[in-house]
């Protein structure tokens, strides 16, 4: 062996321990992730269950919440009237490929319950940002059904709310307390999702999760893959078989 080719593998051997703190760390990794993964995707399973036994509960009414703790996804009926003067026109609403806004306006309930603001759903926008969509009224006194929502964590914004001097505003998200100082009507600080068929509803449906609980598991399975991958690599390349076929290559 002459001094080139044995510099050349001296190399290569101070490389193995490189390679195995590179498995040492990339596997562990790679296969936590995977089973975050799969932990998720089981989350999104029991979120899915407990919201569809909700929404197939009888609705209540805006008293009966009162006694419960958790609204979100309560289904409840409303009396009331559309206020049409307080309207919120939601942005960056993308449906079938169509930019557009959902509706928000304010609802006065019969009673001593407190308004609130319900989203009616769905409307095309056009490419003008500046026309805005005409709204269909709702006149007159109607029951209305829905379900309560309001995000775990607040919502991502691209930048400040700007609040227009005339109406309908245009958020990218609802502010519940902006509303309130600006109106000076103290709403619930929740969102009543109209369902299709109540009175004032547009094209009214939302997706409960933004990603599928499949896929997290082909995220899981990715990952565990990768950590594969990786495995086998750096087991091929220290292995003492692939030393000795080098030796022989050499030497030859």
């Amino acid at each position: 062996m002459n001094e080139r080719t044995a510099g050349g593998e001296a190399t290569e051997r101070r490389g193995v321990p490189a390679l195995l703190l590179l498995a040492a760390v990339a596997v562990p990794l790679c296969i936590g992730l995977g089973f975050w993964q799969l932990a998720r995707e089981g989350q999104k399973r029991d979120l899915l269950a407990e919201v569809e036994r909700r929404l197939s509960a009888p609705p209540c009414s805006l008293e009966a919440l009162e006694a419960i703790e958790d609204w979100r996804f309560r289904r409840v009926r409303v009396v009331g009237r559309f206020d049409e003067r307080f309207t919120v026109l939601l942005e960056n609403r993308v449906r079938h490929g169509r930019p557009g806004y959902e509706v928000v306006t304010l609802f006065h309930p019969a009673g001593s319950a407190r308004p609130l603001w319900v989203n009616r759903g769905w409307l095309p926008g056009g490419l003008d940002r500046a026309r805005l969509p005409a709204v269909p009224p709702v006149s007159g006194r109607v029951a209305i059904t829905g379900y309560l929502y309001r995000p775990n964590r607040p919502a991502f914004r691209l930048g400040p709310e700007t609040w227009r001097a005339h109406w309908p505003q245009v958020f990218q998200h609802l502010d519940f307390a902006a509303l309130e100082q600006h109106t000076g009507i103290a709403a619930l600080p929740w969102e009543l999702r109209l369902e299709p068929g109540s009175p004032g509803a547009l094209e009214a449906s939302w997706p409960v999760v933004t990603i599928a609980p499949e896929r997290h598991r082909a995220y899981a399975v990715q990952w565990f893959s990768l950590a594969a991958l990786v495995l086998v690599g750096v087991l091929a390349a220290t292995s003492p078989r692939r030393w000795r076929w080098a030796g022989r290559n050499n030497r030859a």
